[in-house]
C-alpha cells in the first residue's frame, strides 16, 4: 500500500508534483484550508505538503500520527508550527532555491515602476491616448540612489547585484550575516536606524520570525526620507500594515511597492486600492514558468527523500534528526 501524501490549497496548481511523486505515493488534495478538515485529512498521511496559505497547526501535527515529514511548497514555514513538528519527531522542510533572482526581478521591477511612475502613466495613456510632459509624471533616476536592503540572505543578495548593475549604492541591515559576506558583494553593512535614514528604497528580503514580525512601524516609517519607497515581496507582518497606510495617506514616505499583505486576497474594501502612489501584485513575486518549474522538482524531491528514509535538503528544525538516530 501507497503512503499517502496530503496536498493542501487544491487552488495552487502543482501537476508536476503530483505526476513525479504518483508511482511512490497516493496524492490527496485537501477539501478545505480548516483545522477540523485538516486533522481528518492527515490522520493516515505519511507526508503534507503545504502552500504559504494554509496553516499546520499543532493540532492538524499532533492528531498526524503517521506523519514523517512536511514539505513546504516555497521557503517560508511561518505558517508551520515548528515547534510541535520538533516534538513529534516530524521533519520540516522547505524550498529556498528555485526564486531568488525571480523574486528579486519582481522586486526591482517594482523600484523602477516607482521610480518612473509607470503604472500611472499607463492608465492615463489608457484612458487619453497621450501625455504631454508635466510634474505629475516627472520620475526620477534610480542611478546614484540608495537602495536599503533588509534581510541579506539568497534574495537580498540576488537584489544587490541588480541594483550594482543600475549604478545605485548598496546598504543592508542582517544582523546574522559576517562582514564578508557584506564586502563580497559590494555592499555596506548598516544597522536599522541608518538603513531607514539614508535609503531612498528601502526592499524587505528578510523571513517573518517573532524578531523580524512588525519590523517596520510607526517610529521606523518616519525615520524613512519623505521621498523614499519600500518594497516588501516577503512577508505581510514584517510591516504594521495600517500603519504604512497612514504613512502612504499622510505622506511620511513617497510610495510603496507590495506583494504580501496582512490578508490575503484582499478584501475589495482595502484602503490601498485608492492609492496612486502604490503598487500591487497578488503574491506573484515568485510565479514565472522557470521558476515554478525549479519550485516542482524542488518538492517533488524533498519528499523523496522523506519518504525513503533519506535526510533531506533544508532542513528547519534540525533537532528531529536527533530522534531518528
Amino acid at each position: 500500500m501507497k503512503p499517502k501524501i496530503l496536498i493542501t490549497d487544491a487552488e495552487v496548481h502543482i501537476e508536476n508534483v503530483v505526476k513525479d511523486l504518483s508511482e511512490v505515493a497516493d496524492l490527496v488534495a485537501s477539501e478545505s484550508n480548516d483545522e477540523e478538515t485538516l486533522i481528518r485529512e492527515s490522520e493516515d498521511a505519511a507526508l503534507i505538503i503545504a502552500s504559504c496559505f494554509t496553516r499546520i497547526s499543532s493540532g492538524v501535527i499532533e492528531q498526524a500520527k503517521k506523519l514523517k515529514g512536511i514539505v513546504k511548497y516555497g521557503v517560508g514555514v511561518d505558517n508551520i508550527d515548528l515547534k510541535a513538528a520538533t516534538n513529534r519527531g516530524v521533519l520540516v522542510v522547505n524550498c529556498p532555491e528555485y526564486g531568488s533572482d525571480t523574486v528579486a526581478d519582481h522586486a526591482f521591477m517594482l523600484i523602477i515602476c516607482l521610480a518612473r511612475k509607470i503604472i500611472s502613466i499607463d492608465n492615463v495613456m489608457r484612458k487619453k491616448a497621450w501625455i504631454w510632459p508635466s510634474l505629475e509624471y516627472m520620475g526620477i533616476d534610480i542611478s546614484g540612489k540608495t537602495v536599503g536592503i533588509i534581510g541579506f540572505g539568497r534574495i537580498g543578495r540576488a537584489m544587490a547585484r541588480r541594483a550594482g548593475g543600475f549604478g545605485m549604492k548598496k546598504i543592508a541591515f542582517d544582523p546574522y550575516v559576517e562582514c564578508e559576506t557584506f564586502r563580497q558583494f559590494d555592499v555596506e553593512p548598516v544597522n536599522l536606524d541608518e538603513l531607514l535614514d539614508l535609503s531612498d528604497f528601502v526592499s524587505i528580503h528578510c523571513i517573518l520570525t517573532p524578531q523580524t514580525r512588525g519590523l517596520i512601524g510607526e517610529s521606523e516609517l518616519k525615520k524613512m526620507k519623505k521621498t523614499a519607497f519600500i518594497i516588501d515581496v516577503s512577508r505581510a507582518a514584517i510591516i504594521e500594515e495600517e500603519v504604512l497606510i497612514k504613512a502612504l495617506k499622510e505622506g511620511w514616505i513617497a510610495g510603496a511597492g507590495l506583494d504580501v499583505f496582512s490578508e490575503e486576497p484582499l478584501s475589495p474594501e482595502n484602503p490601498l486600492f485608492n492609492m496612486d502612489n502604490v503598487i500591487l501584485t497578488p503574491h506573484l513575486a515568485w510565479y514565472t514558468e522557470e521558476a515554478l518549474e525549479r519550485l516542482e522538482k524542488e518538492t517533488a524531491q524533498r519528499a523523496l527523500e522523506i519518504l525513503q528514509g533519506r535526510i533531506p535538503k533544508n532542513i528547519k528544525n534540525l533537532e528531529v534528526l536527533k530522534k531518528l538516530r
